[in-house]
């Protein structure tokens, strides 16, 4: 399991420059299921705002697949529905996942400690910015997908 590889091959002072914001939270979270050996650990954060925290939390390719997925006709529905439960239970597994292989990534990449340390501060943290682009991103999408089908229903009779 991840979140236990991160606790064995990272220290703490690396994994909260990494993490940034809530780092003792994450910290705690992480140990009790490493201990347990249980990827279920509920984040009010995840669950509420799902592709946000994940933004915030600089996972953007999650983020982008969960509402790629979320904008899907009919069953985008019952997908946001899953992914907001779902994300609520395992966003904290979720986290501890991308925050090992981002943190296994950066150590091959930098075998200088000092110049590890910077890309940890740098890659890690939390983004206001990536919550900001993300609603622009989903207000464009909706606005999209809003202009497609009002051309497919004005104009569905020419085809």
């Amino acid at each position: 399991m991840e979140v236990k590889k991160l606790l064995e091959e990272f220290d703490e002072e690396t994994i909260r420059e990494f993490v940034g914001k809530n780092a003792d939270y994450y910290l705690n979270k992480w140990k009790l299921m490493a201990a347990s050996g249980s990827k279920v650990s509920w984040n009010w954060a995840a669950f509420c705002f799902e592709v946000l925290w994940m933004a915030y939390r600089k996972m953007y390719l999650y983020a982008l697949i969960v509402m790629l997925l979320s904008f899907i006709p009919v069953i985008g529905s019952i997908l946001s529905l899953i992914f907001w439960i779902g994300i609520g239970i395992f966003g904290n597994y979720l986290y501890g996942k991308f925050t090992y292989r981002k943190l296994s990534v950066l150590r091959s990449a930098f075998t200088d400690d000092e110049l590890f340390k910077q890309e940890v501060i740098k890659s890690g943290g939390t983004s206001i910015l990536g919550v900001f682009l993300f609603i622009i991103l989903a207000l464009l999408l909706a606005l999209l997908i809003s202009i497609a089908t009002t051309n497919i229903t004005e104009y569905g009779h020419y085809l």
